[in-house]
C-alpha cells in the first residue's frame, strides 16, 4: 500500500474534518438566530471562530415565555444531531463519487458526534444551550412534580447512551467509503488502515484545536464547571430580590418565574462575562463551588470505542465498488 497515497488521504480527512466541523457550528449559531428571530427575539450578529465554539447572539425581551427561548435554544444542538444525520443518509443514496462521499460522512460524523456529545455534557455540567432550555421550563426555585436534575440526569445517559449506536452505524458508513480507496478483505487490515488515516486525521484537528487556545463546550471539563450550579442559583436569587422590590407582594413563584426568564433571555454572547462576573463576586463572599463530577469524557470515549469495534467486527468484506474515472 503506498504510503503517499496514505498520507493524502489523511491530510485530506483532516482538513475535511476542520472544514466539516466550521460548516456545523455555522449551521449550528445560524440556526439560534433564525429561529430566535422568527420568535421575536433581537438579534446582534454571529461569531464563528477558526477553531472551537462560536455564538450566535440573540436577545429575548424579559417577558418571553419558556418555549420561544427554549426552541431558540435548542436549535443549535439540534441542527448538529439532524443535519449530521442527513449527511450519513445522502451518503449511502448519493452518486459514486468517492470525494463526495466521503465530505457527507465526514460531516456526518463530525456534526452528529460533537451534537451528542454538547448536549450530554451541557447537561452534566449544567452550562450552555442545553441547561439553558432545560432552566427555561424548570425553575430550580419553583418546585414542581419534575426536578430539572431529575431531566437532566434521564437525559444525559440518554444522550451518552446514544453515542455507542451512532458510532456503530458510522463506523460502518466509514468503513464503506474507505473501501474505495483501500480495499481490505480482512478485519486486521480494515483496522490498521483506520488506525491509518482516520486516526491520524483525527490527532491533526484536535492538535491544531489545542494549539490554537481555543475552547469548546463539545468536550467541557474545565476546572470552573463546579461554579455553574451556585452561579446559576445566585443569580436566579438575586433576579428574585429585585422582583419583589419591583412588585411588592408578589407571589414567590411568580418571582421565581421572571427571575429565570430574566436570567436565560440574556444576550448568548454575554454569557462568558457574566459567568466569570458572578463567579468573582461569589467568591469575594467566600461561597464555596459545587461538588466535583466524575469526568464524563472517558464514558463518551469508551462507548464510542465499543461501537466503533462491534461495527469492526460485523463488517464483511465486500468488493470495492466501480469508480468513474472522473469520481478519482
Amino acid at each position: 500500500m503506498p504510503r503517499r497515497r496514505l498520507l493524502g488521504f489523511t491530510a485530506a480527512l483532516a482538513l475535511l474534518i476542520w472544514v466539516t466541523s466550521r460548516l456545523g457550528v455555522a449551521l449550528h449559531e445560524s440556526s439560534h438566530l433564525v429561529v430566535g428571530g422568527l420568535l421575536g427575539a433581537q438579534l446582534a450578529g454571529l461569531h464563528v471562530p477558526l477553531f472551537g465554539d462560536g455564538y450566535g447572539d440573540f436577545s429575548f425581551p424579559a417577558s418571553t415565555g419558556a418555549t420561544p427561548r427554549f426552541l431558540a435554544l435548542i436549535a443549535g444542538p439540534l441542527s448538529h444531531i439532524l443535519g449530521g444525520t442527513l449527511a450519513v443518509l445522502l451518503g449511502r443514496v448519493t452518486s459514486r463519487s468517492r470525494w463526495t462521499r466521503l465530505f457527507l460522512i465526514t460531516y456526518g460524523a463530525v456534526n452528529l458526534l460533537s451534537g451528542l456529545q454538547y448536549l450530554g455534557s451541557g447537561l452534566y455540567y449544567g452550562y450552555g444551550d442545553p441547561a439553558d432550555a432545560v432552566l427555561a421550563y424548570l425553575p430550580p426555585c419553583a418546585p414542581g412534580p419534575v426536578s430539572a436534575d431529575t431531566v437532566t440526569t434521564a437525559a444525559t445517559a440518554l444522550v451518552i447512551g446514544t453515542l455507542a449506536v451512532a458510532a456503530y452505524f458510522l463506523t460502518r458508513d466509514y468503513l464503506a467509503v474507505q473501501e474505495l480507496w483501500f480495499p481490505a478483505r480482512e478485519l486486521g487490515g480494515r483496522l490498521r488502515i483506520l488506525l491509518l488515516t482516520a486516526v491520524p486525521a483525527v490527532a491533526v484537528f484536535v492538535g491544531a484545536f489545542l494549539l490554537s487556545g481555543s475552547q469548546s463546550p463539545t468536550f467541557y471539563a474545565g476546572g470552573d464547571y463546579r461554579w455553574n450550579i451556585p452561579v446559576r442559583d445566585d443569580l436566579i436569587a438575586t433576579g428574585i430580590a429585585a422582583d419583589r422590590r419591583a412588585h411588592p407582594g408578589a407571589r414567590a413563584a411568580d418571582s421565581c418565574r421572571r427571575a429565570t426568564d430574566d436570567l436565560v433571555n440574556g444576550y448568548i454572547g454575554d454569557r462568558e462575562t457574566r459567568q466569570a462576573r458572578a463567579i468573582g463576586a461569589l467568591r469575594s463572599r467566600g461561597v464555596r463551588p459545587g461538588p466535583a463530577k466524575l469526568p464524563l469524557l472517558p464514558a463518551s470515549a469508551a462507548l464510542l470505542g465499543a461501537g466503533a469495534l462491534l461495527a469492526l467486527r460485523g463488517t464483511s468484506r465486500t468488493a470495492p465498488e466501480r469508480v468513474d474515472h472522473d469520481a478519482n
